[in-house]
C-alpha cells in the first residue's frame, strides 16, 4: 500500500485555482449556480491554456505522474468504497457541505486520495 503524494498533489492542483476563482466571481455575482458556471467557464480556458502549454510537455517526460497513466488497484477500489459509504452517511446524517466550494474542495479531496492510491500501469500505446 504505497502513497503517491506527487500524484495526488498534481490531482489536487487544479482544483485550488477553481476554488479561487469562485470566491472571487462569487464577490460579483450573488446567485451560487450562476457564479460557479461563470467560475468553470473562466476555469476551463485557463486550464485549456495550462494544459497545453506546461502540462503536456511535463508529462511526455514523467509518465509515471500522468493520472491517465496509472490504474486501480485493491487499494484504490477500497478506499474508493470506503469514501462512497462514507459520502453516503454524511447526506443520510445531513452533515454534507452546504455551498458549492465545499463540494468543489470535497471532490478534490476524494480525488487526489484515490489516484494518489492508483499504481502506474506504463504509458498507453
Amino acid at each position: 500500500m504505497k502513497f503517491n503524494w506527487k500524484v495526488a498533489l498534481i490531482s489536487f492542483s487544479p482544483y485550488v485555482p477553481l476554488i479561487i476563482i469562485y470566491f472571487l466571481i462569487h464577490l460579483y455575482i450573488v446567485n451560487d449556480v450562476i457564479a460557479l458556471f461563470v467560475a468553470f467557464g473562466i476555469f476551463s480556458v485557463l486550464y485549456i491554456f495550462v494544459h497545453y502549454r506546461y502540462a503536456k510537455p511535463f508529462f511526455k517526460k514523467h509518465p509515471e505522474l500522468d493520472v491517465q497513466n496509472l490504474e486501480f488497484n485493491p487499494v484504490a477500489n477500497i478506499v474508493f468504497a470506503l469514501w462512497v459509504v462514507i459520502m453516503v452517511a454524511l447526506v443520510l446524517l445531513n452533515l454534507y457541505p452546504q455551498s458549492p466550494e465545499g463540494y468543489i474542495l470535497v471532490f478534490a479531496i476524494f480525488y487526489s486520495i484515490i489516484s494518489g492510491f492508483k499504481s502506474y500501469r506504463g504509458t498507453a500505446k
